[in-house]
């Protein structure tokens, strides 16, 4: 049967050889990117400039860590039980983690193949606080306690503060901890935030400083809508508690969407407002007319978002702040955001009033609205401080990563809100769910190409620039596998994907498709196609244009909306449309100096793109959801065809000899477009061939030839086939070689070399090898399973094969041109089988999938069974940057008596006398006793090896100097001897003479003699 149909094939030889081999198919994990699940949690260290997040347990997987640092940085730590990342902190060297199930767990990024380390918690945690300067972490229970846990030495500390609002309110049955917050200068003052309210604790008195709890009386407004609650008491519970950066306020916010403003040296409270109005807690304040609907009467309640999240934030002067919030808008507002309330320079609290303190805050210096995208929520969000860990994580911040309701990233540059573009900013892998993509395409792009495609543009400051990736094999092709993503926002990141060896330009360029069309809704990106030569790519939408874009200078670099010259220099040429295609060069955005620009639209309004083919020599192919198809030649830019695949079948209907399956073209749209150079069936020439292959399972074909100045596309034939056409590859008959319309291969047209060719062309349900336009050829079908995309691969001195992914999962090879059955490999066990049909598969050998919807995966089909986990890690901890001093008290504090606790005094509070020692400190003696070993035995060894090396005079000479120091010795112990006895002669005489006279003296006066102490 296979040598029958490489005779029907016309083709000579067995391309596929040594390839049959079925032990030949094994896969291998080359690469992973994306975030598999959804986000949870999100951390970054200024200090070490890494940024990680958490994510939820999947079905199959439980919660994850990725920490990202700079370039392609990327480790992953991953639960030791099946549970989702509820709190995620990163402390000096640690991750710190505590899951859903109030498990806490703690990682080495010093060693981050290590198993991290657990430890339950006696009671469901909700809470959680650590500090880069401390070795403890606080634990906030569900019962109202707090215990601390030593990350150093991995145990539990006997410090345990008791739930101290219990003494406040001791009917309450559920008290949880639900905030916490060390005081910014004073280690030594703890914020805890409980369900009813807020307590202000000293941890070196061992005592509450201050109760707060937020009330509103009758008639205080709140953050109410209803009449009816305004004029009843209320106590809302506590959301979040914190610090004023220097620690001279406290901000406490509540369910209502209120936030309370306190002195925490009298616990008295100084403002409360909303979003929109002050003075809240005070009875008769009059509400903003937006708080009710539109006839202020109550009737209609506008319901305001939950306070997700507020940051007290300041500039490098800590007393320059401003307060950051996300949630508490009203829901009724088109575009909600981040609020962010500048509050300028803190009022001195020595020579302020309690009025001019409370205006300060009901009327900040300026107050922003940050944009978001629309119809989600801001849930969560990092700031990404310039220098320092401390404050709280908000000292000096300079941008923003947002986390949506949808599970989807923001970023925004602080304080403007200015939206950053992730592509210059973090991993691709955070790229992938900034936001969501929605299609991506592989292009083999020529490496001396890729590397000339660096992207030159105004960009922010870098924010994650720690660790070091491992090092990787050098590269192991010319060409680089380049992957276009679209994105829900309307915008297509490109970068290299990498085969698993050294990435050379790691840039990731990104274009935007609503300033090129000039909108900002209906943004949706249906296919991409990049040339691998030329690096021009296509771009498909919904509505129907296709954007062209091609790398080069951009004349109007910098320029600005005030600039009316250029403006109406792009009014007039982005105006006209010829032939559908419009000119929107002037559309470039003004930062990028040196890219991938805009070309051209083409507009043909024939319904959205289903597919799109840019090839290597200037035409682009595309497909519409009408069964229209056109050709753009890029040279003019110019169309030169455009036609519905129902007419052309038709046409072809006098050719054919299966008339009888013609009444099926209604409806027929194209699902494939390949460019070649071939020599077609009948010509006595090679020329440039369009092959597009439809859902009816009809593959037409063109050839494209010169004319004047330009080109002509002209339909030649039509092949028939059983299903919807997924992949047609023309090959070179003679050598088995993929016969692409490269740059050369149409160079050689001139020359009038001849390309014998035949396709592959696989369908859902067949494969057929085919001399086209209209050749019968070999065929081989399959009933059991359906084909969703295949592709002739090649395996160096080996041979090619046909490899198809099935809807079983499984990517089965046939040799060519036999069709046999000659392997198989298993995609189910890696891929997301509902995603099977977005596989793409690599001439090379490569499989590209996605294992979940923001994560994909690189497989090797003959590799040798290499799974990620076991390759090296990468390096995330530098140990040449220090954590820096915590911030202290001020002089004025300090004289005015405030005790100042240091750290230190904190580890022997909290960790008692009885402290075991740290492991730093037990690895450290024992290489001290290992080094005084080494060294004693070091030296017994050396003088054992000098006595037996020396000779007879040697020894001699030797021993005669031994003694003779000796006796030296000796001599000199005698010289000692002979002063020290006759110093002690002249000490004896001296007490003698003294004696004589005192008894002299004494007979005289009567007063006895002396008996000498010792006698003469």
């Amino acid at each position: 049967m296979e040598f029958l149909r490489s005779k029907q094939a016309g083709i000579q030889r067995d391309f596929t050889g040594g390839l049959a081999a079925s032990d030949l198919f094994v896969i291998d994990e080359v690469a992973k990117y994306g975030i598999g699940s959804t986000i949870s949690a999100l951390a970054y260290d200024p200090i070490q400039s890494l940024f990680a997040v958490g994510t939820n347990e999947t079905t199959t997987s439980p919660g994850k860590i990725h920490v990202f640092g700079q370039k392609r940085v990327h480790v992953t730590f991953t639960l030791q039980r099946k549970s989702s990342v509820k709190f995620l902190k990163l402390c000096d060297s640690r991750i710190v983690v505590v899951d859903n199930r109030s498990e806490l767990s703690v990682y080495d990024m010093r060693d981050p193949g290590a198993e991290g380390v657990k430890y339950s918690p006696p009671g469901a945690v909700t809470s959680i606080l650590t500090d880069p300067s401390l070795d403890w972490v606080f634990l906030g229970l569900e019962n109202g306690d707090i215990v601390t846990y030593d990350l150093d030495r991995e145990i539990l500390s006997p410090f345990r503060i008791p739930n101290l609002w219990r003494e406040r309110s001791p009917k309450s049955k559920f008290l949880p901890v639900v905030s916490l917050a060390l005081h910014p200068r004073d280690v030594g003052t703890l914020l805890i935030g409980y369900l009813e309210g807020t307590v202000i604790f000293s941890m070196k008195q061992e005592k509450v400083l201050h109760y707060l709890q937020f009330e509103l009386p009758p008639g205080a407004p709140g953050a109410d809508t209803e009449r009816g609650t305004i004029y009843s008491l209320r106590r809302p519970n506590v959301v979040e508690a914190l610090w004023h950066p220097t620690g001279t306020f406290v901000c406490t916010t509540h369910d209502d969407s209120c936030l309370a403003i306190w002195d925490p040296k009298d616990g008295r409270i100084v403002q409360s407002r909303t979003t929109t109005d002050s003075y809240v807690h005070l009875p008769g304040t009059p509400p903003s007319a937006d708080m009710f609907g539109a006839g202020g009467d109550g009737d209609v309640v506008s319901i305001r978002q939950p306070l997700f999240k507020v940051a007290w934030c300041s500039t490098n002067n800590p007393d320059e702040t401003s307060i950051l919030i996300a949630g508490g808008n009203q829901s009724s507002m088109p575009m909600k955001g981040m609020t962010l309330w500048d509050l300028g320079v803190t009022p001195n609290m020595l020579t302020s009033s309690y009025q001019i303190i409370s205006d300060y805050f009901a009327s900040p210096k300026r107050q922003r609205c940050l944009p978001t995208p629309i119809d989600v929520d801001v849930v969560d969000f990092c700031l990404v401080p310039r220098t320092s860990p401390h404050y709280a994580g908000s000292h000096d911040p300079m941008a923003i990563i947002a986390l949506l309701s949808s599970g989807e990233l923001t970023t925004l540059r602080f304080p403007d809100g200015q939206p950053l573009s992730p592509a210059t900013i973090l991993h691709p892998s955070l790229s992938l769910c900034h936001p969501f993509t929605t299609y991506a395409n592989l292009s083999a792009i020529n490496r001396q190409r890729w590397l000339g495609m660096i992207e030159k543009r105004d960009k922010p400051k870098e924010m994650i620039i720690g660790g070091i990736e491992h090092p990787k094999p050098l590269r192991r092709y010319e060409n680089r596998t380049v992957v276009q993503t679209a994105h829900t926002d309307g915008t297509v990141k490109i970068w290299d994907l990498g085969l698993g060896d050294e990435i050379e330009n790691r840039d990731m360029m990104e274009v935007d498709l609503g300033q090129v069309l000039q909108r900002g809704v209906d943004l949706k990106i249906e296919c991409v196609s990049m040339a691998g030569a030329t690096g021009e790519m296509a771009v498909g939408m919904e509505t129907g244009e296709v954007v062209i874009y091609r790398w080069g200078i951009n004349k109007g670099f910098g320029r600005t909306k005030e600039d009316e010259s250029l403006q109406s220099a792009s009014r007039t040429e982005a105006g006209a449309i010829v032939e559908g295609i419009r000119n929107v060069q002037m559309r470039t955005d003004p930062s990028v100096r040196e890219g991938l620009l805009p070309l051209c639209t083409l507009e043909q309004h024939c319904g959205s793109i289903l597919k799109l083919k840019c090839s290597d020599v200037g035409f682009v192919a595309v497909a519409y959801q009408t069964g229209h198809v056109s050709v753009l030649d890029l040279r003019g830019p110019a169309v030169i065809f455009h036609g519905s695949l129902n007419s052309l079948t038709k046409e072809s209907k006098r050719a054919s000899f299966r008339k009888s399956r013609d009444h099926s073209i209604d409806g027929e749209k194209a699902t494939c477009l390949e460019f070649g150079v071939l020599t077609l069936e009948g010509d006595e020439f090679s020329s440039i061939a369009l092959f597009v292959g439809s859902t009816h399972g009809r593959i037409a074909t063109f050839k494209i030839l010169p004319q004047g100045q330009g080109f002509t596309c002209t339909f030649v034939g039509m092949t028939h086939m059983d299903g919807s056409v997924v992949s047609i590859i023309p090959i070179n008959s003679d050598s088995g070689k993929r016969a692409y319309a490269s740059q050369q291969a149409v160079a050689n047209l001139r020359e009038g070399i001849k390309v014998p060719g035949t396709v592959v062309a696989v369908t859902k349900s067949e494969a057929r090898i085919f001399k086209p336009p209209t050749a019968k050829g070999a065929h081989k079908g399959w009933d059991e399973y359906s084909c969703l995309s295949a592709v002739v691969a090649e395996l160096d001195t080996h041979g090619i094969c046909l490899s198809c992914v099935m809807d079983t999962g499984v990517v089965k090879s046939f040799s060519i041109p036999g069709l046999k059955e000659i392997g198989e490999v298993r995609l189910s066990d890696y891929y997301d089988p509902s995603r099977l049909a977005d596989t793409i598969l690599l001439d090379s050998g490569y499989i590209f999938g996605w294992t979940s919807q923001a994560e994909c995966m690189l497989l090797y089909m003959w590799g040798k069974g290499q799974i990620l986990d076991h390759l090296p890690k990468d390096v995330l901890y530098n140990p040449e940057a220090p954590v820096p001093t915590r911030p202290t008290i001020s002089n004025f504090q300090w004289i005015s008596g405030t005790q100042h606790v240091t750290p230190a005094d904190l580890d022997l509070l909290i960790g008692g006398p009885d402290r075991p020692m740290s492991k730093k400190m037990i690895e450290q003696m024992r290489a001290e006793e290992k080094q005084a070993r080494l060294d004693a035995r070091a030296g017994n060894q050396a003088g054992g090896s000098g006595r037996q090396e020396e000779g007879i005079f040697a020894s001699m000479s030797r021993s005669i100097q031994e003694r003779t120091e000796k006796l030296n010795l000796v001599g000199d112990s005698m010289d000692k001897l002979g002063e020290t006895s006759a110093s002690f002669a002249d000490d004896v005489g001296k007490y003698v003479n003294q004696q004589k006279k005192k008894a002299i003296l004494g007979s005289k006066f009567d007063l006895g003699y002396f008996m000498l102490p010792f006698p003469l």
